[in-house]
């Protein structure tokens, strides 16, 4: 089996590259969505983020206010690694579990989504570096326009993301989504073609 990491910056566009080689056949999965579901109301991880950051970040329904604490995050650079202290740990194991299973079960192209996969310390979990970037002015105005981010709010989130090093994982593949939806198509049927051609 060969597992692909998919990383890149905030707004380049790894989601859509995700679900376009789920369409051609590879087996993904997204740490947006581990994390969804590591945070619903009632987990321990929710619990262990009240009693951090304060109950102001859970609601009356015990869920958690993403968008509340990702302004924190993005504005305090200690609070977001004491948030990735907390939340890393069980994000990357339940990857591994995840990627044990698809193994198991014979799938032959796994990708994972993780925009800090290196950060995570979850780089050895895979084979090939898929890098999904896109200029900053470009995934700023998605941004503004997906998140209904402040144009000054989007400029921020993209610079803190530079100053990790987001865009510095090196990389076996790039794709560059700053043109029509089906030109970065082509690029991924291009990707599935190589894999395909590889012996993992």
């Amino acid at each position: 089996m060969i597992v692909l990491g998919i990383v890149g910056p905030i707004a380049a566009g790894k989601s859509v590259v995700l679900q376009m080689l789920a369409e051609l056949g590879a087996t993904v999965v997204s740490a947006d969505d581990i994390s969804r579901q590591l945070l619903k109301p009632g987990s321990p991880l929710v619990a262990q983020i009240a009693a951090r950051f304060g109950g102001r970040f859970i609601d009356d329904a015990g869920h958690l206010k993403r968008k509340e604490l990702a302004r924190l995050i993005f504005a305090d650079a200690a609070a977001r690694r004491q948030l990735n202290a907390l939340t890393h740990p069980p994000m990357v194991a339940e990857i591994q579990r995840r990627i044990e299973q698809a193994r198991a079960d014979g799938v032959k192209v796994m990708a994972v989504e993780a925009a800090v996969l290196e950060q995570m310390g979850a780089l050895d979990l895979v084979d090939k570096i898929v890098m999904v970037t896109a200029p900053p002015q470009v995934r700023r105005e998605r941004l503004i326009q997906r998140d209904a981010l402040d144009p000054a709010e989007a400029s921020r989130r993209i610079a803190v993301q530079q100053q990790l090093g987001l865009e510095d994982t090196p990389a076996d593949f790039t794709i560059v989504t700053d043109c029509p939806l089906e030109c970065t198509r082509k690029q991924v049927q291009r990707l599935w073609e190589t894999l395909q051609a590889l012996d993992p």
